[in-house]
């Protein structure tokens, strides 16, 4: 099995809901933060990164709520590699209770690209990169997402400069946080979500203007297209509820 990374976390208030559950958001939060603090501990982190001109760019989540951690709620927040081959990478997530029960469990792709030519890098070319000690192929997530045949819900957004991250793009958690906003109300206010998966495909900067398409597929099930001011899909979500 491949090194494990852990830490503790205390929900704020400012990372609940108005019945103090955790956000969602959060937990994506959670888990970006735990994976970049294992690589800084392994000395893969930012700078090895930079130095190298490599990026980890992110194609693929799935995000399961088996219950949600509440406000003041002390967790372990667990990841590790679970596949590293050629150019993609997967990793898992999870939130457990003081008893140990997985709460959330999330599970995502990656692909290393090298910044300056903007193409897939081969992982096994930085071996550097056996400090994860993974050496499994790892197993793909989901096929492809099928397309929206129409959309009934719709919103409109501008992105912020608080929606940028250290990679000078929007954060790819803001996509779930926006494709949230365009449910109805009735649904936000009664239903939780009990899984999301999420599909990334292009990038979305400071200034854009994006619009959450979605389309209600049946009771509690929802898909999603974010797309930029030229109509290209930047982000698709498909979210159950329960």
């Amino acid at each position: 099995m491949s090194l494990v990374y852990q830490e503790k976390k205390r929900v704020a208030c400012y990372e609940s809901d108005s019945t103090e559950r955790m956000l969602p958001t959060t937990a994506m939060n959670y888990f970006q933060e735990a994976s970049t603090n294992q690589g800084h501990e392994l000395g893969l982190g930012g700078d090895y990164l930079k130095d190298n001109n490599l990026a980890w760019f992110l194609v693929k989540y799935v995000i399961r709520f088996n219950d949600y951690p509440c406000y003041q709620d002390e967790v372990t927040v667990t990841t590790r590699a679970t596949g590293m081959e050629k150019f993609c990478a997967t990793r898992r997530f999870i939130i457990e209770d003081e008893t140990g029960l997985a709460k959330v469990v999330a599970d995502t792709q990656w692909l290393l690209i090298n910044r300056e030519t903007e193409k897939m890098e081969r992982i096994d070319a930085h071996p550097e990169m056996d400090a994860y000690e993974c050496f499994e192929k790892g197993e793909p997530l989901f096929k492809k997402m099928a397309k929206i045949s129409r959309f009934d819900l719709e919103k409109s957004f501008s992105v912020r400069f608080l929606d940028i991250d250290f990679n000078q793009h929007v954060n790819h958690v803001k996509y779930l946080a926006w494709a949230i906003e365009i449910l109805p109300l009735e649904v936000v206010k009664t239903r939780m979500l009990a899984e999301a998966k999420i599909v990334y495909k292009a990038q979305c900067f400071y200034g854009d203007q994006v619009r959450a398409l979605g389309e209600q597929l049946a009771e509690n099930h929802y898909r999603i297209d974010i797309v930029n001011q030229d109509e290209i899909i930047l982000c698709q979500l498909e979210l159950i509820l329960r």
